[in-house]
């Protein structure tokens, strides 16, 4: 029977001093956790001072400071270090608020069925981001069918389904438990130990697109159907940060390399190239549909930074499956030279 000193919570952060004491601050007044610790790369020492300050009345909160500026090297490092030690790692963004009686409702998932591997949570904030669908009406349907024949990501009732190395389905309002997803969502994915044996997350410098869909969906493909699930009763408020965010740019280069990489982990077979050619084929009809369609500077922008991504992959394809990425950014995160306008 799995216990609350059986978690262990990671939790990356890069100068967000505000977010990253709120996390904490909502994660112990939900328990008395084996563990929690801070993975910090902030250039300050603002986000140190507040943690340590609640590390004072909470013994189990630990903070580590890296150099490095990369969420998904620090997790591995930490994971490496202690995937032994506990039976449970949740990985929480730093942005992220539990509700009341989170952690029960994330043991009783584990503990009612050993098939489980993964849970995810369901982001009160986005009853206020999104309005109520309407999976039934024909402006759906139409939009949805087209969205599913380009396999690029769409609303679905209640799925969580990957299409392809770039598509995806998902519902924004969950009403319900979603009791058979192929992927979820990043902010917060809680996972048994036995994960982290033969598994990776993408060493990748800086902000990060796929690390959530490529460690669930290896998690699918290894433990089949039921085996991630997002409860209804999993709950959190996932306050989107603008803290540190990409300029359009980096961010168009960041997702393009992202996808290429997961493309190379996770599609081997032939139908499955042919899918991303097809996905990549939409991607570009429809950005050039939205420059006719609104042409203004920033879709023009949008546009080129597409084209210019597009072919930093293809010439570095093959260091992009290597996983040695992040070749376009300086080591303070902004673009090189070669890459800017």
């Amino acid at each position: 029977m799995l216990k609350e000193r059986d978690i262990c919570i990671l939790i990356p952060t890069y100068n967000r001093p505000d977010d990253i004491e709120k996390t904490v601050a909502s994660l112990v007044k939900e328990g008395k956790l084996a563990k929690i610790i801070v993975l910090d790369q902030s250039v300050n020492e603002e986000s140190k001072k507040r943690i340590m300050k609640l590390k004072k009345k909470h013994k189990f909160i630990e903070y580590r400071h890296y150099d490095i500026k990369g969420k998904n090297i620090v997790l591995n490092y930490a994971l490496d270090e202690l995937k032994k030690k506990y039976n449970l790692f949740f990985l929480i963004d730093d942005d992220v608020e539990v509700e009341k009686s989170f952690f029960n409702n994330v043991l009783k998932e584990f503990n009612s069925n050993e098939k489980i591997i993964g849970v995810g949570a369901v982001d009160l904030k986005d009853y206020e981001r999104f309005k109520t669908t309407d999976y039934s009406s024909f402006r759906f349907k139409i939009v949805s069918g087209l969205l599913a024949f380009m396999l690029l990501p769409h609303k679905e009732n209640h799925k969580f389904r990957m299409l392809g190395p770039y598509g995806n389905t998902m519902t924004p309002r969950i009403e319900k438990d979603v009791r058979d997803c192929q992927w979820i969502p990043g902010f917060v994915m809680c996972y048994r130990n036995e994960v982290f044996d033969n598994y990776k997350i993408p060493d990748r410098i800086g902000y990060d697109i796929s690390e959530d869909i490529d460690l669930s969906y290896y998690v699918y493909k290894k433990y089949g159907s039921g085996s991630l699930v997002i409860p209804f009763k999993v709950k959190v408020n996932h306050n989107y940060s603008q803290v540190e965010r990409y300029a359009d740019k980096k961010r168009i280069f960041v997702n393009h390399e992202d996808h290429f990489n997961f493309y190379y982990r996770h599609f081997p077979r032939f139908i499955e190239k042919l899918k991303f050619v097809w996905e990549l084929f939409w991607i570009n009809i429809l950005n050039i549909a939205r420059v006719v369609i609104k042409p203004n500077k920033i879709n023009l922008l949008k546009l080129i930074y597409l084209w210019e991504a597009l072919a930093y992959c293809i010439k570095y394809r093959k260091k992009i499956q290597k996983g040695e990425s992040r070749m376009f950014l300086n080591s303070d995160l902004s673009l090189k030279e070669e890459y800017k306008t």
